[in-house]
């Protein structure tokens, strides 16, 4: 079995994705501004621009997400 530190988790695709719906629904509205997002990566210690690149992929890539200029909403 493969072990993973807490840094590599903290860097992949799921765990961010899992951060940017998380802020989604915790703002409660249909569409969240990609700005609102990268303040709560922030917080969350995600600082990296491509980080938040590989989650959105990651979520649109599944079919999660949509999103068109600055604002990303979950699909229904």
């Amino acid at each position: 079995m493969m072990q993973a530190n807490s840094n590599e988790l903290k860097n992949s695709a799921m765990y961010i994705g899992f951060h940017i719906l998380k802020e989604i629904q915790r703002q409660k509205s249909d569409s969240v501004s990609i700005y609102d997002i990268s303040k709560a990566l922030k917080k969350q210690g995600i600082n990296n621009s491509r980080q938040l690149s590989l989650g959105l992929s990651f979520l649109y890539a599944v079919n999660i997400i949509d999103f068109e200029e600055a604002m990303i909403w979950v699909k229904k």
